[in-house]
């Protein structure tokens, strides 16, 4: 199985592939100094306060990946062959993003604090700069995603800095040079793609990747748009200061996406070509159970380095946000869940049953929505603990009880209508194919 995976890694373009794993890792590490240096001179309330403005950016985000940015990798060579797919990918995400300003302006006459002005004011420049990171994987050019990704990851680095040694203070300023970094990306972005005012066309375009759109907002909806609900519905029955201790929790195991990203690229492909070749469908089982056991092995390896962090440590990255170690432990032992069912998920789509992958996802999301809510309502801390793990281990055991059962099968007729993917080696993953609360962190 490692000489396999090696030969994936050697076969498909080691270099792009390496450039894509690295523009993942910057995107997470400028994300996560974005909560670093929030929660480090802010109240766990406050920072509670953040984690839902960071959900309502992360669902326009997810979906806006899912209905445009990531059907554009599907379908540029076929159904937009010959479209100025640049300027559709960087004029669909401005657009929705352009949403937001009449929202911050209307904010402007509330008592709220300024940083959901800024946030809102800024939506369109933070979405233009995830479809110029996009238009680099378009052009199967990663290392241009990079660029954009390290000239805001400079900036949150600075902006970090300044907020650990009481510089600046306060959601809104960080949020401010957040948007800042991200404008300066989109600058560069829009000079090195030189994109052509060219005739767009644009709701035409929309509609022709609609087949391809439609079922993967479903998956984003039922995977990292339960996720978000939940924090959403969480403060409902509890108080932003416990939500702002989850989103630490969360912050905090946010790295492990990296290996999910990685483990999505490399195996994909793999268990496709298993199934492919011809009686490889058992292999598509052993790839998916290898996958399992490899990022639930770092899991469990990343989550003990957390316990064993000084609590100081904690207190410095996220103030009073850093609550009790047993949450980031639940958060922890989530995570090494969540790997678990990602190896089933991968063994379910790449054995070209998409739609039965959807399927458990939307047998398992009312519990893994509301199952931790309830049982905060009548439990609170002890209550979110339980409910994340139990929700987790559900999602795990049906996954895998689905796979075992559908992959060594070949798939009836027409149950998956996704055209077959045209997807460049070192394209993204449009989103943390997980669902996990670690990509609201995010």
């Amino acid at each position: 199985m490692l000489s396999r995976v090696g030969r994936a890694l050697r076969g498909g373009k080691l270099a792009s592939k390496a450039a894509t794993f690295a523009d993942q890792a910057i995107s997470s590490a400028s994300n996560m100094l974005l909560s670093v240096s929030i929660a480090s001179n802010v109240s766990a309330s406050v920072f509670g306060e953040f984690a839902i403005i960071y959900s309502i950016y992360w669902l326009l985000l997810g979906g806006t990946r899912a209905a445009v940015l990531d059907p554009l990798l599907i379908t540029r060579t076929n159904v937009l062959k010959g479209a100025p797919v640049h300027l559709v990918a960087a004029a669909s995400a401005t657009l929705v993003g352009a949403l937001g300003i009449p929202v911050g302006l209307l904010l402007l006459a509330t008592p709220l604090d300024t940083a959901w002005v800024v946030f809102f004011l800024g939506l369109p420049v933070l979405l233009l700069q995830d479809a110029l990171r996009y238009i680099g994987f378009l052009e199967q050019r990663p290392g241009r995603a990079v660029l954009l990704d390290g000239v805001w990851l400079v900036v949150m680095v600075v902006a970090t800095v300044l907020a650990m040694t009481g510089a600046i203070s306060g959601t809104a300023a960080v949020l401010a040079l957040w948007v800042l970094g991200a404008l300066l990306a989109d600058v560069i972005g829009l000079a090195a793609f030189r994109l052509r005012r060219e005739p767009l066309r644009l709701r035409a375009r929309l509609r022709a990747m609609w087949p391809v759109s439609g079922p993967l907002l479903g998956d984003f909806a039922l995977s990292s748009g339960s996720g978000q609900l939940t924090v959403f519905v969480l403060p409902l029955v509890a108080s932003t200061a416990l939500l702002g201790s989850l989103k630490a929790a969360q912050v905090a195991n946010g790295p492990l996406n990296i290996t999910v990203a990685a483990a999505s690229v490399i195996c994909l492909p793999m268990v496709a070509n298993a199934v492919d070749s011809g009686g490889g469908r058992a292999a598509a089982l052993r790839i998916g159970r290898f996958a399992s056991l490899a990022l639930a092995g770092v899991a469990v390896v990343y989550g003990a380095v957390l316990l064993l962090l000084p609590q100081g440590v904690g207190e410095a990255l996220f103030g009073q946000s850093w609550g009790s170690g047993w949450l980031v432990a639940a958060v922890s032992l989530q995570m090494v869940l969540f790997g678990i069912t990602h190896g089933a998920l991968l063994a379910l789509r790449g054995s070209r049953n998409t739609k039965v992958a959807l399927r458990v996802r939307l047998a398992v999301a009312p519990v893994a929505v509301f199952l931790p809510v309830a049982l905060t309502a009548v439990w609170g801390r002890a209550g979110l603990m339980a409910g994340l793990i139990i929700a987790a281990s559900a999602m795990s055991l049906v996954s895998w009880l689905v796979a075992v059962r559908v992959v060594p099968q070949p798939p009836p007729p027409g149950a998956d209508d996704v055209p077959e993917a045209d997807l460049p080696d070192d394209a993204p993953t449009g989103k943390n194919p997980l669902g996990s609360p670690a990509s609201a962190a995010q």
